[in-house]
């Protein structure tokens, strides 16, 4: 028998084998090198990631006469590496973050993995116990925008997007959406992921061009990226940066077409998607809530990052405003505010903003602070007209909540203030019209206005109503929607209304100055009241006062009264000194 071992063979004779592929290469069903990032992600810049294998059970080996060492300590993925004099790094996070791992039932099980052994910490994001799985979970959705949209005409409505959208809401990065869509049709068989951003450039491109109706492409888009958005975002276990990205997108098509309800629902969810993903917190180390983070939202600029938390929350604060609904708040700290730079409308809208954050119904606000925020805002002046336009509508917002907290006021100024804005808002909604951007304030601006305009029910606020009237009818004609039609429909009929009630307060008027052309009932001619120009002596002769005479009253010093007024003053219930002649008449 021939006890030597066979010879080993060369390594270059031998066959690699990788036990593990990325999850991307497992859903285009390529090879993967096992890199991280392997070459194909890297090559069409994937988001590559590996599912963690199953753990094995270690197997303590303890030989006679051989005492155990302790097992080292490796850093858990999210924490810093933990020493044996420094305290633990949950002693490092606020309050409000240990609470909410108090609450979660999660998140228990992987603190008490740190505390048992940190390097076998269980990973929360699993929900190990959350419920029984006795479905088997959705699979992501095979849709893909290359079946809908060549690279050329998508980059067509790219050029609209980033010429009308992109200048005021400017959160995306053109030129790394641009390198992507050319490798997306490069490689149609690669994965889905970042179509939701795609299709949402596309659809909103398609809304704010020249045409006048939706096209069944664009309505391809929106179902598209709808879906992709639906499996890839709620249903992972760590939606990356792409999927706010898409979201938000998603938000804005909808808050230009859709219902309220629609618009608000995807901005709450781009809300809870940026606060599964991190993104509004500079940085999760050291963090058990937020622990995997998509790593392409770390490599993303800062500003970029910052841009795009702050315009979600602004939508859908904004929206939850105008809808009577409550946005959705997100604990413990936030990330910064862009920088600001001259000329650039971004960072302009975001500190209207913040200017509107004073409007909070869960805030106690005073009515000068109010009346001091709208001084600041009439100060504004911006060359964008989308932001003229929320100028306008803050504006609104800020009178509705004057007129709750102090109504009986003398609000001159505040009109004054108001009319101006809502001017300045028509001005701009015209313009906008003109230049087919169908952003919702076109519509909005010219409504609300001759809501308010009603209210304040002034003739200087009704000079305006003719105004307002034709930008909302410029509006439907041009755009042609049932949407446009019915709203001018409905403040017409406001405006009829209010006409019609001024009507009946002059039919009024008119009756109670005819009731006196005649000889009043119950007194005689001696008991008539004795004056030169009393109205009622006037009324009984030929004197009759001039029809404008209670608009312009005549002097007090030419009317011949024969009564001591002062005694009404010093006692008004007395009229027996008052009215000699029915004081004599009761004896």
């Amino acid at each position: 028998m021939d006890t030597n071992p066979p010879p080993e063979e060369p390594p270059q004779t031998r066959r690699r084998r990788t036990r593990l592929a990325c999850e991307a290469c497992k859903i285009r069903k390529r090879k993967c090198d096992g890199q991280m990032p392997c070459e194909s992600c890297s090559r069409y810049d994937y988001r590559c990631c590996y599912e963690a294998p199953p753990r094995k059970k270690r197997l303590t080996t303890i030989m006679t006469g051989q005492t155990c060492s302790p097992p080292v300590t490796l850093p858990s993925p999210g924490l810093p590496p933990a020493s044996s004099s420094g305290p633990e790094p949950s002693t490092h996070r606020p309050a409000e973050e240990k609470s909410m791992e108090a609450n979660s039932g999660v998140a228990f099980p992987h603190l008490l993995g740190l505390k048992l052994s940190p390097d076998h910490a269980p990973n929360m994001q699993q929900g190990s116990g959350w419920n029984l799985g006795v479905r088997r979970s959705p699979h992501r959705s095979e849709k893909s925008i290359t079946w809908i949209l060549s690279l050329a005409a998508w980059k067509k409505w790219f050029v609209v997007y980033a010429e009308k959208i992109h200048p005021v809401y400017g959160f995306l990065d053109l030129d790394a959406v641009v390198a992507r869509a050319g490798r997306r049709w490069e490689d149609p068989c690669a994965s889905n992921e970042y179509d939701g951003v795609l299709g949402g450039v596309a659809a909103l491109g398609s809304l704010f061009s020249l045409k006048s109706k939706a096209s069944e492409q664009e309505r391809h888009l929106i179902d598209c990226a709808k879906e992709i958005l639906e499996t890839t975002s709620t249903l992972v276990v760590t939606p990356g940066l792409h999927d706010v990205e898409g979201w938000l997108l998603r938000t804005l098509y909808l808050r230009c077409h859709s219902s309220p309800h629609a618009a608000w629902m995807a901005s709450c969810t781009t809300m809870h998607i940026v606060e599964a993903t991190g993104l509004h917190r500079e940085s999760t180390r050291g963090s058990l809530v937020y622990p995997d983070v998509d790593p392409d939202s770390q490599q993303t600029n800062v500003e970029c990052r910052r841009r795009l938390f702050w315009i979600a929350k602004l939508l859908n604060t904004w929206i939850s405003f105008e809808y009577g609904r409550s946005e959705v708040a997100i604990r413990g700290a936030q990330c910064p505010a862009p920088t600001a730079k001259p000329g650039d409308p971004t960072t302009d809208l975001i500190w209207l903003f913040q200017l509107s954050e004073k409007l909070d119904p869960d805030q106690t606000v005073q009515v000068t602070e109010l009346e001091e925020l709208l001084v600041r805002l009439e100060s504004c002046e911006f060359a964008s007209d989308a932001l003229v336009l929320s100028q306008t509508v803050l504006s609104f917002t800020i009178y509705r909540r004057l007129q709750l907290l102090n109504p009986s006021a003398n609000m001159t100024s505040v009109f004054d203030r108001v009319i101006k804005l809502g001017c300045q808002g028509l001005t701009a909604s015209s313009r906008a019209i003109d230049a087919s951007c169908p952003w919702w304030h076109v519509s909005n601006v010219p409504f609300q206005f001759t809501c308010i305009l009603l209210s304040m029910d002034t003739r200087k606020s009704l000079m305006h109503v003719k105004d307002s009237l034709a930008a909302l009818r410029k509006a439907a004609d041009h755009f042609g929607t049932q949407k446009a039609r019915k709203a001018f429909k409905t403040i017409d009929f406001l405006v009829r209304l209010s006409q019609k009630r001024k009507e009946q307060d002059a039919a009024l008027l008119k009756e109670s100055i005819g009731s006196i052309q005649g000889k009043p009932d119950g007194l005689t001619a001696d008991e008539q009241p004795t004056g030169s120009v009393s109205p009622v002596e006037g009324a009984c002769g030929e004197d009759v006062w001039p029809a404008d005479t209670l608009l312009n009253p005549p002097d007090v010093n030419l009317l011949n009264y024969s009564y001591d007024w002062d005694i009404f003053v010093r006692d008004a219930l007395e009229f027996s000194t008052t009215f000699p002649r029915l004081a004599e008449q009761e004896y």
